[in-house]
């Protein structure tokens, strides 16, 4: 925006996917909005009229400017209306249409007409292309809206089982196949869908090679890692280097084929300059559609994957060998970004040998990369350095603090320095927890857990939690983030599991997963000790105030909510949560 008078202006062209949006300004802690439950809009028309989904996406929208209000199913109602006025085929806007009414309704009956409506609606939808994936994919989401998500997997068996020649079938065989926990059997029945018919190049056959390549790396077969990696690619996309760039670190981390993932890095370094960056969506009508990002962002993320690349391709010419390449390439990734010019926050303790601000803008992956390529060239002090700026962000972790070592004692016996430095570190890290979490009591009340049981399915006696300190944290199968945070809580766990004024709760909340997910996925992941259980109510969320998970949530002896995290923080929230315990200890 520029400022023309007292006026801030802004022009762009509005793109043919465009339908509505709606905003704020923010400046600091001011916000600037209409109204307090209300956000500045643009519409988008074609002549007088508003465009196709304009007034259906409006209806999202109106949910998020204002959550709280009474009369929110009226309000969006109202909108799907208009919508459905002017464009009466939006199979969307019918069934979300629908779907408000479904839950507005006053008893059974009523309830029970628009959910048959719903049905047939989208069964009709279903039948008019029952094998174009995009189709298939409205007609899923069209259920989740309904509150029939399992129907879901339904469609995709009919799917399989009237139209197996389909690719879109291939697709969901090789997705329930995946499922098989006997991994012989799983991949003989891949083997064998192979070679019913191989359609390289189409989406159901790159699924299939995808879960082979992954196996026959784990089982070290190069050749056929290498033969069906190259069935997993097909025409270019917006993803394509970064998918390249994936062969070549699967490769690497696997040891294997290091021509092979020279050849995926080199391709993949071709095209940085068309590295994805941010959101990208593709539609059936207009393509591939990116987010806005800065140009700053988009700068240092193709900057980043270029490291990244070149640490690839040092690392393999390594294992191939080749020590001088090797060198000349982690030299180049380190130059990609060149030092920071300044350290990061947190980042006060200095190496007690060595220049580590040369690597401090160095990503992560090509900071592993480099590093064992500089300890296997006998570059001690440099291997040193790369292995210390990883500690720098990730000073838990004692693999990395055991390769610093040992590198560092190669060319400084002084080990009561480097073990000085580490002390040093991990005090500094508790001492910048512990400030910030004293200006945190939220002091709010706890939320009352009407519908937690134990995986059993045993109600949760709420008496047990009085005058104890509770650990609350949310979770779900699904969530990749989750599964990141664990062994971190497990290890919080471990310290304080026998103190009775500290009781643990880990409870799966997440949508989409039921007591019997929860259930299973306890079977699998024996190595967890701490107590599980199962939440029912929907409305959990809101009480504790979180929309993403995992989210941990600290009660105090009177059963105040004192601390809440939103969101995985890495190895830095188990001396968070330590700490959170300590102070209410204290």
């Amino acid at each position: 925006m520029v400022q023309q008078g007292d006026d801030w202006v802004t022009s762009f062209k509005v793109q043919p996917y465009a339908t509505f949006a709606s905003f704020y300004f923010q400046c600091g802690t001011v916000i600037d909005k209409p109204a307090a439950d209300r956000h500045y809009t643009l519409a988008v028309y074609d002549g007088k009229q508003r465009v196709k989904d304009g007034y259906y996406h409006e209806s999202f929208s109106i949910k998020t400017q204002m959550p709280k209000a009474p009369d929110l199913p009226d309000l969006q109602l109202a909108l799907l209306q208009k919508e459905l006025d002017q464009y009466p085929d939006n199979f969307e806007a019918r069934i979300r249409f629908l779907s408000i009414s479904m839950a507005k309704a006053s008893g059974d009956a009523e309830k029970g007409r628009f959910k048959a409506e719903a049905m047939q609606l989208i069964a009709n939808k279903f039948e008019t292309a029952p094998t174009l994936p995009a189709n298939v994919a409205r007609v899923i989401t069209a259920y989740a809206m309904t509150d029939a998500a399992a129907k879901g997997d339904s469609i995709r068996k009919a799917v399989i089982r009237s139209y197996p020649a389909s690719d879109l079938a291939r697709q969901y065989q090789a997705a329930f196949i995946a499922k098989e926990t006997d991994s012989n059997k799983k991949f003989l029945q891949l083997e064998a869908l192979l070679k019913e018919s191989d359609h390289t190049g189409t989406a159901g056959s790159m699924a299939i090679h995808k879960i082979l390549f992954q196996h026959y790396l784990a089982i070290g077969d190069a050749k056929q890692a290498v033969m069906h990696a190259g069935k997993t690619q097909g025409a270019k996309t917006p993803y394509t280097a970064r998918d390249l760039k994936d062969i070549a670190a699967k490769f690497t981390q696997a040891k294997l084929a290091p021509e092979t993932a020279v050849d995926y890095a080199e391709r993949a370094l071709k095209m940085v300059d068309q590295w994805p960056v941010g959101s990208i969506r593709n539609t059936d009508d207009f393509g591939y559609i990116q987010t806005f990002v800065d140009d700053s962002t988009r700068v240092r993320t193709r900057r980043d994957a270029k490291s990244t690349l070149l640490s690839i391709l040092a690392l393999n010419k390594l294992y191939l060998g080749q020590q001088q390449a090797a060198l000349k390439y982690a030299s180049q990734s380190v130059a990609v970004n060149g030092p920071a010019v300044k350290a990061a926050s947190g980042r006060v303790v200095p190496a007690p040998a060595g220049d580590p601000g040369a690597f401090s803008a160095t990503p992560a992956e090509s900071l592993r990369n480099i590093a064992i390529v500089f300890e296997q060239s006998n570059k001690p002090e440099k291997a040193y350095q790369a292995y210390w700026q990883l500690i720098l962000s990730d000073s838990s972790n004692p693999v990395l603090i055991k390769s610093a070592r040992a590198s560092y004692l190669k060319f400084n016996a002084n080990a009561a320095a480097f073990d000085a430095a580490i002390k040093n570190l991990e005090e500094q890290k508790t001492a910048k927890v512990k400030a910030a979490i004293k200006t945190q009591l939220l002091n709010l009340p706890g939320p009352d857990l009407i519908s937690v049981t134990d995986l059993s399915g045993v109600i949760l006696d709420k008496s047990k939690l009085k005058g104890k300190i509770v650990v609350m944290d949310f979770w779900a199968t699904w969530c990749v983030p989750c599964m990141k945070e664990l062994p971190y809580l497990q290890r919080v766990y471990d310290a304080y599991k026998n103190k009775p004024d500290v009781v643990f709760m880990v409870i799966n909340t997440g949508s989409g997963n039921t007591i019997t997910d929860a259930r299973d996925w306890a079977k699998k992941n024996s190595q967890y000790t701490f107590p599980l259980y199962y939440n029912s109510d929907s409305k959990l969320g809101d009480k504790v105030g979180f929309s993403l998970i995992p989210t941990v949530a600290v009660l105090d002896q009177q059963g105040k909510m004192q601390y809440r995290t939103i969101g995985f923080e890495g190895s830095e929230m188990e001396t968070k949560i330590t700490e959170e315990i300590e102070s209410l200890l204290n």
